[in-house]
């Protein structure tokens, strides 16, 4: 299914839920989500708008000075965050066709779904890096060169091509050689993505928890979804549930809605909900304790007092429970209502 296809079916489900505002992202790459500090887009001062979100059309330059960084949305899952005294190009904003160019300084790039046919790719010292799975990298202008702390890169130079596996490095300036080099040592833009890649998983929990009270089940494609209450966007997975490479996880609408709906099991002659505390029981076990579905070898509990994520959990109604990127329970999203975020 192509990505128009994809957005559209996305969009009608969002409108089922009432959701208002830029609910979709349009269908191309370059939104600048966020910016902190000064950052010029073709030479003007960005000023962020609550709701508002520039777009870097074809031929687009996007600078951030000294003090400045700035993220951009590029397809659903992919997302390219810019350092300090950087500068990219937008060289095609195509969903199927992306090309940046990253003409100074350094950039990471976070790409939590890697889908066949993207097409995504980084313009690096005149050579266009492509990424073959999820993972995290980082390209600098001078010198030319990638590194690949997690999944698999593709550079491509006239008729060849070089594969960069994790923990690997390669200079773009000359022969292609990869070469080791320690993935667990991390500058300041690499921990800053991861920052605000947890802040994105902060508002998957309560836009997926709205969606799914209004549409409950799977979508054509996952999408950026926009939350009206942090005002931001976020990644919303198609079903079950995304994993960010940097270790947070995204709810789909269905996969909240399993976990918050209550358990309906056989109870001393009649089928009742799981409520708080899981007085309910099914075959001699408390509502909570009796799996509904399950994610990455880990299970979403029934019953109102919370259940449980691998990484994090989703409580509903009356429990409330914690998660990577913060807790949810009957007020809604932490941020708003006083629970936790980490």
């Amino acid at each position: 299914m192509t990505y128009q296809a994809r957005f559209t079916c996305f969009a009608v489900a969002l409108l089922a839920t009432g959701l208002q505002a830029q609910s979709v992202i349009s269908a191309h790459s370059g939104t600048v989500h966020y910016v902190e500090g000064k950052v010029l887009l073709n030479g003007t001062a960005i000023s962020p708008k609550f709701g508002e979100f520039p777009t870097m059309n074809n031929g687009a330059v996007l600078r951030a000075t000294e003090e400045g960084r700035a993220e951009v949305l590029l397809s659903p899952g992919v997302i390219l965050r810019v350092g300090e005294s950087s500068s990219i190009r937008m060289v095609s904003n195509s969903l199927l066709h992306t090309r940046v160019e990253l003409t100074e300084g350094k950039a990471v790039l976070e790409c939590a779904e890697i889908i066949k046919g993207d097409g995504i790719a980084l313009m690096v010292g005149g050579r266009a890096v492509s990424f073959q799975k999820n993972g995290i990298y980082e390209a600098t202008a001078e010198p030319a060169a990638l590194f690949v702390y997690k999944g698999e890169a593709l550079i491509t130079d006239g008729s060849s091509e070089v594969k960069v596996r994790h923990g690997h490095k390669v200079l773009l300036g000359g022969t292609l050689t990869a070469k080791k080099f320690d993935a667990s040592v991390t500058d300041d833009l690499y921990n800053w993505s991861s920052r605000r890649s947890g802040y994105l998983a902060l508002a998957n929990l309560s836009a997926a928890r709205s969606m799914s009270q209004g549409y409950g089940y799977g979508y054509a494609g996952g999408a950026w979804a926009w939350n009206p209450w942090l005002g931001m966007f976020t990644m919303m997975p198609a079903s079950g549930m995304l994993w960010s490479p940097f270790g947070y996880g995204f709810y789909s609408p269905y996969s909240v809605y399993g976990g918050y709906w209550p358990y309906y099991g056989y109870n001393n002659g009649y089928y009742g909900g799981g409520s708080g505390g899981g007085t309910t029981t099914y075959s001699g076990r408390p509502a909570t304790q009796i799996s509904t579905s399950s994610y990455g070898g880990s299970t979403v509990s029934a019953g109102r007092s919370g259940g449980s994520f691998s990484g994090g959990s989703v409580g509903g109604g009356d429990g409330g429970g914690r998660s990577s990127g913060g807790s949810v329970g009957g007020g809604g999203i932490s941020a708003g209502h006083g629970g936790s975020h980490r």
